[in-house]
């Protein structure tokens, strides 16, 4: 009886644990998208005026890219001073980066907008180590697209995240550095066949070509440090 008591506990336990994680807590509204050694993509959806139950989220830092316009989201936290935390609305194309907490973070979330919120969730699994300077909100672009833009938007010693906007009518050929892999995310390619949110990964020196057509705009994340060892 001790024994079945005990194997119970343990069930429940790893039933509990496994229900913190966000893809399985909240399939609807977390997808993993790509992962390997030095980041995990999750595409995140709230839809309009949904409650997304508790979930863990991991203690590296962060990268979001917001792939539309919503309204402000709540995150509602459990044994935290101030527990609710409202995000303010997004617009498409802007980002935003965080160091997180050491210890992860667990939430439930509520968007009583009317508008869905869809975003790229980018946890960045390399080593850290000017970490508290991994913090900034930055703003979508809105200036004159004609000539094209190539601007490094963030760096510090760990990332460095470059806004690209390819001339009209010209192809654009994106090279990784040899010192580092890359992530290349869509934001937008007017009527061409790529998606908001669709991502490429580039290993050293690897090269990426778009051709000539619609204009696209995407966020190159160089990562400038190795993974962690786990």
């Amino acid at each position: 009886m001790r024994f079945l008591i005990i194997g119970l506990v343990l069930s429940c336990c790893s039933a509990f644990a496994a229900a913190q994680d966000p893809t399985k807590a909240a399939p609807d509204s977390y997808k993993l998208q790509f992962e390997n050694a030095w980041i995990r993509v999750f595409r995140v959806h709230y839809a309009p005026h949904s409650k997304v139950p508790v979930h863990d989220h991991s203690r590296f830092p962060a990268g979001y890219v917001y792939l539309v316009d919503s309204g402000p989201v709540k995150f509602i936290h459990t044994g935290w001073d101030e527990p609710v935390l409202t995000r303010p609305p997004t617009k498409a194309g802007s980002f935003r980066l965080s160091p997180t907490r050491f210890e992860g973070e667990t939430h439930a979330v509520e968007n009583p907008s009317d508008t869905a919120s869809d975003f790229l969730r980018i946890e960045i699994m390399t080593e850290a180590p000017d970490r508290k300077s991994l913090v900034g909100r930055f703003n979508a672009f809105s200036g004159d697209r004609k000539r094209g833009l190539n601007k490094v938007e963030f760096e510090n010693s760990q990332l460095r995240v470059t806004r690209i906007i390819s001339k009209p009518g010209e192809p654009l050929n994106i090279v990784a550095t040899d010192s580092g892999p890359s992530l290349l995310v869509i934001l937008s390619n007017g009527d061409g066949d790529l998606a908001a949110g669709q991502t490429f990964w580039l290993a050293a020196n690897e090269t990426k070509s778009f051709d000539k057509g619609a204009q696209l705009e995407l966020l190159r994340f160089d990562f400038k440090t190795k993974p962690l060892k786990r």
